[in-house]
């Protein structure tokens, strides 16, 4: 009789118990769906056996490192900065580095058509040409000085389809990296000075000061995947200086790009087409010369965070 009763007992607590479990179940709420995140941050670190900027070497022809931070939005916005190295012999007076900023839209479908554009601004601490003679007279006195700053600000427009991509810059700062009268005709005194010819020198200075703004910037790029790891890559860019079309250049690199071990290897050969290869040459402190514009094999290696 008690084992009956008992037994009883037990069936009754542990039908309760079920029930209340099963309402307690119910009457939590469902776990929240993980939220989607509407914003991406990306970081990538990479050094590079010479820095080129439209085939011209920023560093001397030697070894370069870019940091480089990009930031998009679901919306379509998008932001990045990017700090890298320069050589004070190109950019004299620097700290050795230079800042992008640039902000802007982008659109459309990565695998069909898309589109973007943005401004920005490519800052050069403390960089400057100091009281450059902007002319001289028949006796070779200058005339004039100028001192010269290289920050340049751009306005930016893309147009692309799958893998081929197309940018526009137009400069609508002052000057394009610091080129003007002053800076780019400075290019034909060394032949002057050694006893050269100094009608293009003079031909150059002879307008009076002139001004790179409003300078004209366009990129072809073709990024091919042959794998999840290895892509091909090919570039031609056209450059159009305003009032110094001495300075136009095409430059063009084709190369690979290979993922492994978290890092992705680099390898472009690269080259720029120039009208007069004198004024893309530097010397530096010891009186060591070289060709800015020279095609060279660039190596890199790059890490993403």
């Amino acid at each position: 009789m008690h084992n009956t009763v008992l037994a009883r007992h037990c069936a009754f607590a542990l039908a309760a118990l079920t029930l209340g479990a099963s309402a307690l179940a119910q009457g939590r709420a469902a776990p929240a769906e993980p939220e989607v995140q509407s914003y991406s941050i990306d970081t990538e670190v990479k050094l590079l056996s010479d820095r080129k900027s439209r085939g011209v070497s920023d560093t001397f022809n030697r070894p370069g490192a870019e940091i480089t931070l990009n930031a998009a939005h679901e919306s379509g916005f998008i932001g990045r900065l990017q700090l890298a190295s320069v050589s004070k012999v190109i950019f004299p007076e620097s700290n050795r580095a230079t800042l992008l900023a640039a902000v802007g839209y982008r659109g459309g479908d990565p695998d069909g058509w898309h589109y973007g554009a943005g401004i920005a601004r490519e800052f050069f601490p403390q960089a400057r040409a100091t009281d450059v003679p902007t002319g001289f007279d028949e006796a070779l006195q200058p005339t004039g000085t100028a001192t010269s700053r290289f920050h340049t600000s751009y306005l930016v427009g893309e147009l692309g389809w799958g893998i081929l991509n197309a940018r526009y810059l137009h400069v609508l700062s002052r000057d394009y990296r610091g080129l003007n009268t002053s800076t780019v005709c400075a290019g034909y005194l060394p032949a002057v000075m050694a006893g050269g010819d100094p009608s293009a020198a003079f031909n150059c200075y002879g307008p009076g000061m002139r001004r790179s703004g409003g300078t004209h910037l366009l990129d072809f790029d073709v990024a091919y995947p042959l794998d999840g790891q290895t892509r091909l890559l090919a570039h031609v860019g056209l450059q159009a200086v305003r009032n110094f079309s001495v300075l136009n250049t095409v430059d063009y690199s084709v190369g690979i790009a290979h993922k492994r071990w978290g890092l992705t290897f680099g390898a472009e050969i690269t080259g720029v087409r120039v009208r007069d290869r004198s004024l893309f040459t530097a010397m530096d402190a010891n009186g060591n010369l070289r060709k800015l514009d020279r095609t060279a094999l660039v190596l890199s290696v790059a890490k993403q965070f």
